[in-house]
């Protein structure tokens, strides 16, 4: 699956902020950005991380949010808009084809590319300064790791989840761009999972030891030491690499109780805080110990959450199922962070969801939205280790990372306790509560082994990973990463857009990786298949057509279905 195809990037993609694309134009070669200096290296550096933000897409595709103009229990309707058509698409699982704005496949394509090709021109700049015996080696490392990062983040967002070796050399990946952009329309190969993957251990592998944390004025927004080794422990979370998980996550909590308490965020301190506004700063401080990686984007995100625009919001079934229901260690809605609920038509949002405006126009109110995200923080990456931990068969280890998360979140004194304080959450509790009922209901089925045979978890793992996965869901809520655990894990969710059909996303269905971003389709980049898999149609067995090898609908087949018929379609736009 080694095709050539053009793929279009768009000026801003070829192009970063200090390099500028005059090798393109026909302008004076002297007008060009030279990066010839150390310091020149840095500074371009500061622009390798994408403004994208890939949370909204992701997360409005997952179990995270409902459609309030779909009926409740009782069977009301709501008339709610959305802030953009392009989230009535997403929601739906559909190719977006409406919108090349923020938050758009589009932007998030342009925006990782433009980091990468940062990245790239910094590395030819380093290797050039380094022929001249200049040190370059914590500028490389920082290059290596963004690059290896951005392509991470298209890998997720545009490809299915890793499976196995079998699966992942007949998938299709992304490019993997290494070199400066010197033409126009450059030729690449799309290349598959495995090759995506590989070549992002490499960047990672070989980065990571050269990074340097004593360059960075403010560390927090560059990829310093330990937001490398969180990157590292979530790569091989996803790729399943379980000793190289907690290798990676040690290194960035420390092995004893006390080093991992010490750098959480403290969801008492927030609330202590008594200021609304103040609370959302408390979690995007870049001097907070738990704050491994920030990225400043330019995203509507927040916007999704005002009433006007209110129609995909976290509420009904997905919060009952997260924030606002109980867990192994608390009863009632989860206490760790404070929501703010507009009311149950509306949905509730956690104070990490701040966002900044800036004034382009000021007597006209036109401007731009930045929101800053934790691309990584010591919390989530804990429970990366707890996960990898149940997998090593340490059970007790992941009952004790667990309850340190649950630890850091205790900030009303409303989880079980010991008399020390201690939050009470132990290897007996996680497998009393994630028996077969709780199971079911926080952590739906999990198609681990229809994904891959090797991918296999015994009954004794079983209720560790449900509480990894379940206290994930609250951890990562608006920034994303649920979508990535419901692929890597199989996990079937529903979704019904107004009074529609309910639609069902199964475990293989193809548009668990979206569609690639239509300028680049039209390039002629090979698209990602479209074989729908999972909508419900009836009770009845009906004949329909699959796709053959070229694409197109031809041999008629009959798919096993217990509930309803199976659809299979190539239609683009869905």
């Amino acid at each position: 699956m080694k095709t050539k195809h053009t793929i279009v990037i768009s000026a801003l993609t070829l192009v970063s902020l200090l390099m500028t694309g005059c090798h393109f134009l026909d302008k004076n070669p002297d007008m060009r950005a030279t990066i010839d200096t150390k310091r020149k290296v840095q500074l371009l550096l500061v622009s390798a991380y994408t403004p994208a933000n890939f949370g909204p897409l992701c997360e409005f595709s997952s179990d995270q949010v409902v459609d309030n103009n779909a009926p409740d229990k009782a069977g009301h309707v709501q008339h709610r808009n959305p802030l953009d058509k392009m989230y009535n698409e997403i929601f739906a699982w559909e190719a977006i084809k409406t919108d090349g704005g923020q938050d758009s496949p589009e932007y998030i394509w342009e925006g990782c590319y433009t980091a990468i090709a940062t990245c790239n021109q910094a590395l030819k700049s380093i290797e050039e300064l380094e022929a001249k015996g200049i040190n370059m080696n914590p500028e490389k490392g920082e290059a290596l790791v963004s690059r290896a990062y951005h392509h991470f983040i298209l890998a997720n967002v545009f490809c299915q989840a890793w499976r196995d070796d079998n699966y992942n050399k007949q998938a299709l990946g992304i490019p993997y761009t290494t070199e400066p952009e010197t033409t126009v329309k450059p030729q690449y190969e799309r290349g598959t999972l495995y090759d995506t993957y590989a070549a992002i251990e490499r960047d990672l592998e070989a980065g990571l030891p050269l990074i340097e944390d004593s360059y960075y004025s403010v560390p927090a927004y560059h990829f310093n030491t330990k937001a490398a080794h969180a990157f590292a422990a979530r790569f091989y979370l996803y790729t399943r690499k379980w000793n190289k998980v907690v290798e990676h996550a040690d290194a960035v909590l420390g092995t004893s109780d006390e080093s991992v308490l010490a750098c959480l965020y403290d969801s008492k301190w927030g609330r202590d805080l008594g200021d609304p506004e103040q609370e959302q700063l408390y979690w995007i401080d870049p001097a907070g110990k738990y704050n491994l990686l920030l990225n400043t984007t330019m995203s509507q995100a927040s916007y999704t959450i005002i009433p006007s625009y209110s129609r995909y919001q976290h509420n009904g079934t997905a919060s009952e199922q997260s924030t606002q229901a109980s867990g192994p260690c608390w009863s009632g809605n989860f206490p760790g962070f404070p929501m703010w609920t507009y009311g149950q038509e509306y949905g509730s949002f956690c104070a990490k969801f701040l966002w900044l405006f800036e004034y382009e126009d000021k007597v006209n109110g036109y401007g731009l939205l930045h929101g800053v995200t934790r691309a990584f923080c010591t919390n989530e990456t804990l429970l990366c280790r707890a996960e990898a931990k149940a997998y090593l068969n340490d059970f007790n280890g992941a009952a004790n990372d667990l309850r340190m998360w649950a630890q850091g979140y205790n900030s009303n004194g409303r989880m079980d306790t010991l008399a020390g304080g201690n939050v009470n959450l132990t290897a007996a509790k996680i497998r009393s509560f994630y028996g077969s009922n709780a199971a079911s209901y926080y952590v739906p089925e999990l198609h681990n082994t229809d994904l891959s045979p090797e991918f296999t978890i015994s009954a004794n793992q079983k209720p560790f990973i449900y509480c990894a996965l379940h206290f994930r869901r609250l951890e990562t809520i608006h920034d994303g990463l649920r979508w990535f655990d419901l692929k890597r894990y199989g996990i079937e969710i529903t979704h019904q857009r107004g009074t529609d059909p309910i639609r069902t996303l199964i475990w293989n269905d193809d548009r668990r990786a979206f569609q690639l971003p239509q300028k680049v389709l039209i390039a002629g980049m090979t698209p990602n298949p479209r074989v729908h898999k999972g909508d419900f149609v009836s009770s009845e067995s009906v004949g329909v057509a699959a796709p053959n090898e070229e694409g197109h609908l031809s041999t008629i087949v009959f798919p096993e279905s217990k509930a309803g018929i199976t659809i299979y379609t190539n239609d683009e736009n869905n």
